[in-house]
């Protein structure tokens, strides 16, 4: 005969949806300040034009690369 499966309390999937959220909540504030650090990076140098550039050469030959795979 099978052995019925071991299934999560509720406080058990609550403890993991907690730690889901934790991890979440943490890289949501990673993301924000990488793009704030960013933001501000651009307006010290004032470069936006070059820096732009750069950014659409550099991701649009990811970009045909990728279609190409």
């Amino acid at each position: 005969m099978k052995k019925p499966k071991n299934k999560l309390t509720y406080k058990q999937m609550l403890s993991i949806m907690e730690g889901m959220d934790k991890t979440i909540q943490q890289q949501q504030m990673l993301l924000f300040n990488i793009d704030k650090l960013l933001e501000e990076y651009i307006g010290f140098k004032k470069e936006t034009e070059s820096f732009k550039k750069f950014l659409e050469k550099k991701y649009d030959n990811n970009n045909e690369e990728a279609k190409e795979k």
